[in-house]
Order: structure tokens, then sequence, then C-alpha cells
């Protein structure tokens, strides 16, 4: 009887980027070499349990061991390994730009965020703002623009980014209060008087620029 095992040698392990859009790869594998001291029966490989191994592939590294058989039942195996790698970026979309006016009394405004929208070939891992560094950009912005920028990173590193801006605008009036009516007698020997004013309080849920008298145009 042949009891000698055939021979085989695989060929060189495959790399390769997903295919766009997806998250596996069609992939042609090269068939092993093989031989026997009499006949080779078969060569057949466990992934797809056929002897042509060109086949889809997942992303990661698949490992496929090729089995040759001789006539009389004699095997020997190799294995190699297929690796898929996602390259490609993910992709996101900003909502659009926020503008509100600022919370009553106070110089700031609680702001309501839209999350982007976000996908990937494969998986999204994150989507993460900039902000306050968490996946929910709702939170307290101050007086004036703020941009806010988005990053989304798939399962394989890959990511992208957008930005989009928060506008806090003061539309609420300062307030202002004048002192007291003033009723002086004229200095002596002229027909007018020195007069001290007391300046009026004022306040401001942001800050107050100026206040200013149409008497003479000053504080």
């Amino acid at each position: 009887p042949d009891v000698t095992a055939p021979t085989i040698n695989c060929p060189a392990d495959a790399a390769v980027n997903t295919d766009s859009g997806v998250c596996e790869a069609l992939i042609s594998i090269d068939a092993p070499t093989s031989s026997d001291n009499c006949s080779v029966a078969s060569v057949i490989n466990d992934y797809n349990g056929t002897s042509d191994a060109s086949d889809t592939y997942p992303l990661g590294t698949t490992t496929v061991t090729w089995t040759v058989t001789d006539g009389s039942g004699n095997t020997a195996n190799c294995s190699m390994d297929v690796t898929v790698t996602d390259t490609e970026d993910p992709s996101i979309a900003c909502s659009a730009d926020v503008a509100v006016n600022s919370d009553p009394g106070i110089c700031e405004a609680q702001v309501t965020i839209t999350a982007p929208s976000s996908g990937d070939n494969c998986s999204v891992a994150s989507v993460i703002n900039d902000y306050n560094g968490t996946s929910d950009a709702s939170d307290v912005y101050p007086l004036g623009t703020t941009s806010v920028i988005w990053t989304v990173t798939d399962g394989s590193g890959n990511t992208s980014s957008c930005s989009m801006d928060v506008t806090v605008t003061d539309a609420e009036a300062p307030s202002i209060a004048c002192s007291a009516d003033v009723d002086v007698n004229n200095d002596p020997g002229i027909c007018e008087a020195q007069v001290t004013i007391t300046a009026p309080s004022s306040g401001d849920n942001c800050s107050v620029a100026s206040v200013i008298n149409d008497y003479n145009g000053t504080s």
C-alpha cells in the first residue's frame, strides 16, 4: 500500500483593504502547490470547502487551512492567513448652526444640540464633540460664537470631522434707575447753580458699556 503522505505548499499570506462601502473584500487566492508519489485525489480548503479559496473575506484575519489527499487517503496540511483591513474613513454630517438669545438674567444660554449623523462601512465606535468631550454637545454656551468640532471614529480607528457654530446673542436690555430729582437755589449773584448729581444705578445680564446723560454728554 501507499503510506507516503503527499506534499503541499500554501501560497503567501494575502493582505487587502475592504472593498468600497462594505466591511469585507472579494479576494483572489492562488491554489497551493501539491504533489504525491502516486496521485493527488483532492486539494481542499476549509474556508469554503472547495479547491478554490477565492471568495469574500470578512474584516480581520482569517486562517485558511488547505488539505491535500492522495489516492490512498494519505493527507497533508498547510495554512495561510487572509487579512482584510478597513482603511475607509467614516462619514459625518453636522447639524445646522444654532443661534439663540442668552437666558434671562444671565450672559449665557442652555442650548440643545442635535447630534450629527454618521456612518461607516464597518462600524462607528464613537462620535465626540470638542466642547464638552462627550457624545452630547447640549450644554451651557457663553455669549458670542462657539465653534463645535465633532469627530467620528470607526472600529478600526479611522476618523472624520465636521464643525458647527453655536451663537449666543444678548438681546436683554440693561436696567437703569435714576437718582431722585434735584431742587437747588441759584448760586449767589448768578442765574445758575453748580449742582452735584448722583449717577443712576444700572446693571445688565452681561456687561454695562456706558451710562451717559444728555445734558453734558458724559457719565
